[in-house]
Formats: structure tokens, C-alpha cells, sequence
């Protein structure tokens, strides 16, 4: 069952806003873990009474060669959880698979639009990094139900002196809607749209998109639970 899975432990749990944290993993040995790219996730793998695995975006700020860090949403029993967070404390023992990077197209004539919720928004930062490190132009829709929801705002930010990032707090579906669209129109049809977050939202993002972009050219970076995606 865990062939090519890496066994860990959770070494370190902390807050990063409302309803939000931050996970550390190491091995045992605190060897050196694989390296990822910005942007990257990983899938976390709990065997016990059930067999259960979820992915989970990694913290390009806070992992070092011996630890990931991995965001979560706080398990709480909330209906409307986006990832069904399993529980994850100090101490217990998880499996993890290689960590896998999302593609970034990096070409000078083409324009990305970026959008994120919850725990994407770290994947979504990863990416924005990507591009602005290649001088890329974007522009980043960051969605949060409060500012003391908005996970890694800091980290974004940051970006402003490299493209456009608007944060959108507290909107109900049609407003949502509303401001996606206008996002979205008008695109040119070789922009390049990232988006990542609860899947009703990536599932709205990919619908607009598709009345301005190729197909192709949209990528949904799944958390959680991939095969109900």
C-alpha cells in the first residue's frame, strides 16, 4: 500500500489565520526531503482504521531541506469544508508521496490570471512567484470569507510590486460570480488562467474561462481529496 511513499512524522502544528493552519512533517532520521518548485502540493497519506489520503499545498517560506510545511484547513466539522480535511496533530506518524509541481507557461507575449481561495492561495502564491521571477505579467484574485480567514495575505502582498493582486472579502455567490466574470472578460484567448481552492469556486473559474480561453490553457491545482475532483 505504501510503495514509493515516504514515511513522517508531524513534528510542529500552528495557527495561520482564522479556521487555518500551518503543518510541519519530517522523517524520523530529520533526513533531507525532496525539493519542489513554488507552487508545489503534496499528498499526505494516514494509514490507520481507514486508509485515507488528501493533498495539501506546500509552503515555499516555511520548508527547509528536513521539513515540509503544509497548509490545512482546520477539521471542525464545517459542511463546508473544501478539501475534508482529515485530522492532523503533533505526534502522529503519515505517509507522503513526491511532491508534484503544477506547469507554469512562461512566455513574454502571454498574459496569466490567477485566482485563489482558502488553502490555494499558498499554491497560487508558488506560481505568481514563477512568473514574476521571469518577468511575466499577472494579475491575482485572491477570495476569503474575512480578512482573518485570508490565508498567507502577507505572501501576496509581496507580489504587488510584481503584477496585480486585488483581495475580495466577504462576497456572496452572485457578487462572486460577478467579480469572476469581470475578472475574466475580456481575455485573450492564449491567456493562461491558475486557479486553486474549494472546488465549487475552481469549477465556477473554469466555466467563465471557458468563454474567452482555450480549454488548454486552464489549470485547476486540486487540493484535498483528488479523486472526488
Amino acid at each position: 500500500m505504501h510503495d514509493n511513499l515516504l514515511s513522517v512524522i508531524i513534528t510542529r502544528k500552528w495557527q495561520l489565520a482564522e479556521s487555518y493552519h500551518a503543518v510541519e512533517l519530517q522523517t524520523e532520521s530529520r533526513s533531507e526531503l525532496p525539493s519542489f518548485d513554488h507552487g508545489a502540493c503534496v499528498t499526505v497519506v494516514l494509514d490507520n482504521a481507514i486508509y485515507k489520503e488528501r493533498t495539501y499545498p506546500l509552503c515555499c517560506s516555511t520548508s527547509r531541506p528536513r521539513a515540509y510545511v503544509i497548509a490545512v484547513r482546520q477539521a471542525a466539522g464545517d459542511s463546508d469544508t473544501e478539501t475534508a480535511d482529515i485530522s492532523l496533530s503533533q505526534g502522529d506518524e503519515a505517509f507522503i508521496a513526491m511532491p508534484r509541481s503544477p506547469e507554469v507557461f512562461l512566455d513574454g507575449r502571454t498574459r496569466s490570471i490567477l485566482f485563489s481561495g482558502g488553502v490555494g492561495a499558498a499554491s497560487i502564491a508558488g506560481i505568481a512567484n514563477r512568473l514574476a521571477s521571469a518577468g511575466q505579467i499577472f494579475e491575482l484574485h485572491n477570495f476569503a470569507r474575512s480578512p482573518e480567514r485570508a490565508v498567507f495575505r502577507e505572501e501576496l502582498d509581496a507580489l504587488k510590486s510584481e503584477g496585480r493582486v486585488y483581495h475580495h472579502f466577504g462576497l456572496d455567490t452572485d457578487l462572486l460570480e460577478q467579480q469572476t466574470s469581470h475578472a475574466l472578460s475580456p481575455a485573450h484567448a492564449n491567456t493562461q488562467i491558475y486557479c486553486s481552492g474549494p472546488p465549487a469556486f475552481m469549477d465556477l473559474i473554469e466555466r467563465q474561462a471557458r468563454d474567452w480561453v482555450y480549454p488548454a490553457n486552464i489549470h485547476k491545482i486540486v487540493l484535498g481529496d483528488r479523486k472526488n475532483s
